[in-house]
């Protein structure tokens, strides 16, 4: 791995460090990925002194140690420019972000951790209700009323990365995806997130992973020992 390139290191999924992923590719930055199979590989980072609070995902970037899901979004939107132009529009940026989070974290992407099949939909379901009736009608009414396509202002903040994250579940899942066809601007949004430059090519490579399979959960169970 190049020395003067980010690193950025977690398991071959999705899961919590997907938003960094898409800051970084929007930012059109070459990093190395490093992707976690053991719990010996874990705890080896661990015993070097780079997982504060022994958690990834772990960035490694402008000689620092940047670890957690948020902090390392906040660093790269920071660092890119990816953030709001005034007070107000970032006191927004940091509610839909919020939002963002809490409706991705309502199921679509723990559900596959349930332990039977009958658990996982249960959660799954119970998710997609929350979307129809809390998250989905919130951000449907924000970009009917954006004229740029994005969240808040004209360009690119971290709800966008957020909001994508979660909603492309949705978009993804088959059974599920119909929840789209009453929110027309969440369609279009998809879209149009989906063609910025650098996201456009990191969305149809190999490197953006699916959503979360049976494989994905026995090797993340193995590494963080859940």
């Amino acid at each position: 791995m190049s020395n003067d390139r980010p690193c950025f290191t977690y398991l071959a999924g999705r899961g919590l460090a997907e938003v960094t992923r898409l800051a970084l590719n929007a930012a059109r930055i070459e990093y190395d990925e490093v992707y976690l199979q053991t719990r010996e590989e874990f705890l080896q980072l661990i015993a070097d002194g780079k997982l504060m609070f022994k958690q990834v995902p772990l960035l490694e970037i402008d000689g620092e140690n940047v670890i957690g899901s948020e902090p390392v979004l906040r660093y790269v939107c920071r660092k890119y420019n990816f953030k709001a132009k005034s007070p107000e529009d970032q006191v927004k940026v940091d509610m839909l972000s919020m939002g963002a989070r809490d409706m991705l974290r309502s199921g679509f992407s723990a559900a596959q951790f349930q332990k039977t099949r009958e658990e996982q939909e249960t959660m799954l379901q119970g998710a997609v209700k929350q979307c129809k009736n809390r998250y989905f009608p919130v951000f449907e009414k924000i970009l009917g009323e954006s004229k740029s396509g994005f969240l808040v202002g004209d360009s690119l903040t971290m709800a966008d990365f957020m909001f994508f994250d979660g909603l492309s579940y949705v978009n993804e899942i088959p059974r599920i995806k119909p929840l789209l066809d009453d929110f027309p601007n969440l369609q279009k949004y998809i879209v149009h997130f989906s063609n910025q430059p650098g996201l456009k090519e990191y969305l149809c490579s190999s490197r953006r992973h699916p959503p979360p399979d049976d494989e994905y959960v026995r090797v993340v169970n193995l590494v963080l020992d859940w």
